[in-house]
């Protein structure tokens, strides 16, 4: 079903709250569970498979947060049917990718409590379910359809509700990632890293932490500074906080990635590999690709954009 009127957008980006929560949450378990005092008691499959989901989350958590990067930087933060396709097309990427996640983390659960058939069967079945409950087998799913990007003027109301919801999107997911990474702290296998690691999660939390401050300044702004007025000011302030805690999310989750492959693999160029490709999915999907399609679009594209001085109040 359509959502009618200019609420469209703002619909789409809303669709993605639920998944970008279930999923840094999943991911700060991830983050976790080699910490545990259990993880030494995993078989060298089980091990294998917490490795592999730790490149596999940070590549949902990227697509999940995507569509904001996109709208951001190619959109202008403006009402587009374009970025409504990309956010579906989106889901349509992640839904898999998540079930699978889950499928890995049913199977280790599985396996701790009843045995490797056991476990292979509850992963089985959770990958089964997760894409039965979202539609991915009954062959009903809207693919996103071609439509062009839609020209109109955005309001500068419209803008500011866009930018919030971003943020709200984005916000108790980082969090809730910033919480698991202080509760690491106090585990006994924190203790065991050595410092140089001790050190790259000092700096990825550092890193999450200022990301969640970015992303929490726009609403404390629009009230305390702006009283809740929208003006245009507000808005390329909040759009600037977005993009600069896009910026330091990657890098804390990037970092946190290679602590967390080390502790998993204890070979640093296998955790150095698994940083690198986290780094360049995110840097990859938040930045370069925005820009690549921005620039794409050319000159005729952001000119047909709305100046936010001509956005009427």
């Amino acid at each position: 079903m359509t959502v009618a009127g200019d609420d469209s957008t703002k619909a789409a980006l809303n669709d993605a709250r639920t998944l970008m929560l279930g999923s840094q949450i999943l991911f700060g378990f991830q983050l976790q569970a080699p910490f545990q005092n259990a993880f030494e008691a995993l078989s060298e499959t089980e091990r294998a498979v917490e490795l592999v989901l730790v490149p596999l989350m940070v590549g949902v958590i990227g697509l999940l947060i995507a569509p904001s990067a996109r709208h951001r930087l190619v959109e202008q933060g403006g009402k587009s049917r374009e970025l409504e396709n990309f956010i579906t097309g989106v889901s349509a990427a992640v839904i898999p990718l998540f079930a699978l996640a889950l499928a890995f983390d049913l199977f280790i659960a599985g396996t701790r409590i009843a045995g490797f058939v056991a476990g292979v069967l509850c992963g089985l079945v959770g990958f089964a379910a997760t894409l039965a409950v979202c539609g991915a087998l009954s062959g009903r799913w809207s693919m996103p359809r071609r439509v062009a990007v839609d020209k109109q003027d955005t309001p500068l109301d419209m803008r500011v509700q866009y930018v919030l919801t971003e943020a709200r999107v984005i916000l108790p997911g980082a969090q809730a990632l910033l919480g698991f990474q202080l509760a690491i702290l106090l585990t006994q296998g924190f203790m065991q890293l050595d410092g140089g690691e001790r050190i790259v999660h000092g700096i990825a939390i550092a890193c999450v932490a200022l990301a969640t401050a970015f992303l929490m300044a726009p609403a404390a702004q629009h009230r305390l500074i702006y009283g809740g007025e929208n003006r245009p000011d507000f808005y390329r302030s909040a759009n600037r906080h977005l993009l600069v805690a896009s910026v330091f999310l990657a890098a804390g989750i990037a970092a946190d990635a290679h602590v967390v492959a080390m502790k998993i693999a204890e070979n640093r160029a296998v955790a150095l590999a698994v940083s690198v490709v986290s780094a360049a999915m995110l840097f990859g999907l938040w930045h370069v690709w925005p820009l690549l399609a921005r620039r794409h679009l050319g000159s005729a594209g952001r000119a047909s954009a709305p100046r936010l001085e001509n956005i009427a109040d």
